[in-house]
């Protein structure tokens, strides 16, 4: 069940592909970016990578004008200005002044619990009447508050002490001073990062204000330990008279109350830091065009090598995405073009449209593939050889024929002239756009294709093999005459041996991919077409076997079919194999045909018209069913599916009319084709209907033959079955030519040889007055068969 889902799933997926037309589009994208990203820069590249102390291989000169840009220098100058700037710190103001009011107002909670409203003047002064004073559970209530207010939390304890001393006034007094004198100073929370800018001091801006100061002595700074031993010292002489543990409770909440009131900025910093660099312009060095920037045996030193990088750089590297870009146009037109002009409307691409298109583009990726890999191996293998001697002979070795091979055996000549200019192009761009890569590529490929459209035997390919290494052989001579000045015998004996194994490999390439092609994408070649018109097939020896008289039909049909084929010229091999299996669905059930019948018993007679017609037009479903279980090829199944086109089965029909039913629905008696969509099934409709119709004929004689294809031809053609196939009149009258030849010489007269010398003399005198006649036959036995064996002897001369 799961196996069977995902089948199906499967099938869904390949049903999509084939029929979405947003697949050409992704394809052309594809191909066009895949193209584009194998062009690397390296076959532009008018330098070499060097280091300093390297020899130079050769001259190289600026081709144009270059600033070159000294980075060392100008990075060292960026860097200056960098450390130049000074680091902004802020400076928070109004920090003291928040801790100050936080104090008192926290104080002040406490303290209102011992002046009551009443007991207060317009001063804040206490009257000199006598109020009790809150106990210490009375206070500890307003601890959260008094927290709250201060920002820090307290012990109970220190509360208390605070609460002995009822909030006294001079405690608020003493904490404002002692963090007014410490926050006044300065306090900075990493101190040892703020040293390390002593040597050039820092920017101290001041938040409120918007100030700023440059301060030099950083040293003044308090860190924050460094704050909170200042808070002792600068409390010890305020805190003379007061008693250890008030002083402690103070100090303690002072060092708690202490912040940092100073804060670097860094993205002030960063900021100012930047726009300084912007100020230096970078040190440039003017390089103009033809200048000699190194000779070859020089070495290069630190001047040199800055040139060379920036030569090299904005020369290739920058040009790399012009040239990118550039290349996808010419690609992306070029296959638009292409499609548009000689694929879209071609008669060959019309049936699975995209899985065609599939098989081409994969052709391309694969070929454009192999040559970019190929240039590649080259080119590592000998890095220090300049890439154009290499390219000179090399891409002649390039098997780029095969794919026109390919293409032309599975798709047809002009199909594979079309794809070689395409496939040519692109080629011939891998190699720096080469006039002599596009030549040899483009005739190499076109003659391949013409070689390869003759019968598929081993021997012709390997004809083919050979012939294409003597062209190739001869182009390379050809392009060695036109690219070289003084053409060197040794060079050109070298192109001329690569260009002949290239053409040989490319053969022997085309015969290791055809089987592996025809099972992917379901092709069928003349190769494969050869092998099913064994008569040794299963299938065949099947039919021959179950139904012989199909079986001799289907011979018949084949050899009509093949004959009429060769006189219009079409694929004679295609159209016999079509008509060795087109009637292969009567398997299923024989003894419904009447050829198979042979004990003169028609089970038509106990059935309907209807279901008598229905059994025909299942032989053609049946059919299609064997050919897909045994992989007959897309082929085959055409002609079994087109083989009746939409014909009417008029014997049935008729009956049906005849039995005087009201509805009767002449669908129901017409084959549900598609009608024929190419010659050779349109051939072997007509072949399938007048050797059926011939056999039936009492006295087939030539002129009954001839009247009878002619009148069977005219019935078909007036019905329509033909219009859908190129088969024009001209055609029908080279293929009713060729039938009434075949026909006649099947069923021609026959003399009747008897054993009395006046019988042979009567029959002589009679033949005499109609020689068509079919001897007479009586209950199937004939006339000579009640002689003695002896009599049998003598006249076979024994």
């Amino acid at each position: 069940m799961k196996k069977t889902k995902i089948n199906t799933w499967l099938d869904s997926v390949r049903q999509f592909i084939l029929s979405t037309p947003y697949l050409l589009w992704a394809m052309l994208l594809g191909i066009t970016l895949l193209f584009t990203f194998s062009q690397t820069p390296e076959q532009q590249q008018i330098t070499d990578a060097y280091e300093i102390g390297d020899v130079a291989q050769r001259d190289i000169k600026a081709p144009r004008d270059i600033l070159v840009e000294d980075r060392e220098v100008s990075e060292e100058r960026r860097g200056q200005a960098r450390n130049a700037v000074r680091i902004v710190y802020d400076l928070d103001a109004d920090l003291l002044p928040r801790i100050q009011a936080n104090v008192k107002d926290a104080m002040t909670i406490g303290r209102s619990l011992f002046e009551p409203e009443s007991a207060r003047n317009d001063e804040g002064e206490t009257s000199a009447k006598d109020t009790p004073d809150p106990t210490f559970v009375m206070v500890l209530e307003t601890k959260p508050l008094f927290e709250e207010k201060l920002g820090i939390m307290i012990s109970e304890g220190a509360y208390s002490i605070l609460h002995k001393h009822r909030f006294d006034p001079d405690i608020t007094q003493k904490i404002q001073t002692i963090m007014g004198k410490v926050l006044s100073n300065g306090v900075v929370a990493n101190k040892e990062l703020l040293l390390e800018q002593e040597h050039k001091g820092i920017v101290l801006r001041n938040i409120k204000s918007n100030e700023e100061q440059v301060v030099n002595n950083l040293k003044v700074f308090y860190g924050p330990d460094q704050a909170k031993a200042m808070v002792r010292i600068e409390g010890e002489p305020l805190l003379k008279k007061v008693n250890y543990t008030l002083t402690n409770l103070i100090v303690d909440i002072c060092q708690r109350l202490l912040q940092p009131n100073i804060f670097m900025n860094k993205n002030e910093t960063q900021a100012r830091i930047l726009a300084a660099q912007a100020t230096i312009n970078p040190v440039m060095y003017q390089i103009k065009a033809g200048e000699m920037i190194v000779r070859e045996g020089e070495r290069i030193d630190k001047t040199r090598l800055i040139k060379l990088n920036a030569l090299l750089e904005q020369t290739v590297v920058k040009t790399v995405y012009v040239s990118a870009t550039g290349v996808a146009l010419i690609t992306f037109t070029l296959l638009l073009v292409s499609y548009l002009l000689f694929f879209r409307h071609h008669a060959a691409l019309e049936n699975d449209h995209n899985k065609h298109m599939i098989f081409l583009a994969l052709g391309l990726v694969l070929y454009l593939g192999a040559v970019k890999l190929s240039s590649y191996l080259v080119q590592s293998a000998d890095p220090n050889q300049a890439w154009d001697l290499m390219s000179a002979s090399f891409f002649m070795a390039i098997p780029l024929p095969a794919a026109a091979m390919i293409c032309c055996l599975f798709l047809g000549f002009s199909i594979a002239i079309y794809f070689s200019l395409v496939l040519s192009v692109l080629a011939s761009m891998s190699f720096g756009g080469s006039f002599e890569a596009f030549i040899f590529f483009l005739l190499s490929c076109s003659m391949a294709a013409f070689w390869a459209q003759a019968r598929q035997t081993r021997k012709n390919f390997i004809m083919t093999g050979v012939k294409l290494a003597i062209f190739n052989s001869f182009l390379a001579i050809a392009l060695g005459f036109y690219s070289l000045t003084q053409p060197d015998p040794v060079i050109l004996a070298r192109e001329v041996i690569i260009a002949f194994c290239g053409g040989i490999f490319s053969a022997v390439l085309t015969i290791g991919f055809c089987p592996l092609i025809e099972i992917i994408f379901d092709y069928t070649t003349e190769a494969k077409l050869l092998e099913l018109a064994n008569l040794d097939q299963p299938l065949i020896k099947k039919l021959m076997i179950e139904a012989p008289g199909t079986y001799n039909h289907s011979v018949i049909v084949a050899t009509l079919a093949e004959a009429a084929a060769s006189a219009i010229h079409a694929n004679s091999l295609k159209a016999k194999v079509m008509a060795y299996y087109h009637d292969i669905g009567k398997l299923d059930k024989i003894m419904y045909f009447i050829e198979n019948q042979a004990d003169g018993k028609n089970r038509h007679d106990k059935l309907s018209p209807s279901m008598s017609a229905l059994i025909l037009i299942q032989h053609v479903k049946k059919g299609v069913e064997l050919a897909k279980t045994h992989k007959l090829g897309n082929e085959i199944i055409e002609g079994i599916t087109q083989h009746h086109g939409t014909s009417l089965i008029k014997f049935f029909y008729n009956k049906a009319l005849k039995s005087g039913k009201d509805k009767i629905n002449e669908e129901n008696f017409r084959y549900p084709g598609p009608k024929p969509q190419t010659r050779e099934t349109g051939i072997v409709m007509l072949a399938d209907v007048v050797e059926a119709a011939v056999r039936a004929l009492d006295r087939p004689t030539a002129a009954r033959i001839r009247g009878r294809v002619k009148e069977l031809i005219n019935d078909i053609f007036a019905d329509g079955q033909l219009e859908e196939c190129e088969l024009t009149l001209k055609d029908l009258h080279q293929i009713a030519k060729s039938f009434n030849n075949i026909l006649t010489s099947i069923y021609h007269s026959r003399i009747e040889y008897t054993d009395k010398p006046q019988e042979k003399k009567k029959e002589k005198n009679d033949s005499t007055s109609d020689t068509d006649r079919e001897p007479a036959k009586t209950n199937g036995v004939h006339p000579g068969a009640s002689q003695k064996d002896r009599t049998d002897l003598k006249r076979l001369g024994l």
